[in-house]
């Protein structure tokens, strides 16, 4: 079973599948070890919690439809797309220290390429 997130519009962007966040276009993104978010190359880059995805200054950035996490505001959201083919999961790099965690913001101002450091 996939879970969406959606972004700050409601749009659908990227999935969770086991500990991997996966683009809706099927390419591989990130991790998820525990509540931390790692990028492909292992680089602490947020916090996935309750549901929303937090970038690393702990600003919103997308949610499941059923996120009990804190939103700055909660958009309607369109029907779940179909899941695109599963990509093989690449090698699980080392992660780096986490932060310290900021106070919750708003809605970040990063788009997911910037936050996992890819081009979807």
């Amino acid at each position: 079973m996939t879970d969406w997130l959606y972004d700050r519009n409601g749009e659908s962007q990227l999935f969770l599948y086991g500990d991997r966040f996966i683009s809706r276009n099927g390419h591989n993104l990130g991790w998820l070890d525990r509540s931390n978010v790692h990028s492909l190359d292992g680089r602490h880059v947020g916090w996935f919690e309750n549901g929303v995805l937090y970038d690393g200054s702990n600003n919103a950035i997308a949610f499941t439809r059923s996120a009990t996490g804190y939103l700055p505001s909660r958009p309607g959201v369109g029907g779940a797309p179909g899941t695109p083919g599963i990509p093989g999961a690449p090698g699980r790099p080392g992660f780096c220290g986490v932060p310290g965690r900021p106070g919750y913001g708003g809605w970040s101002s990063q788009t997911l390429d910037q936050v996992f450091g890819v081009t979807l």
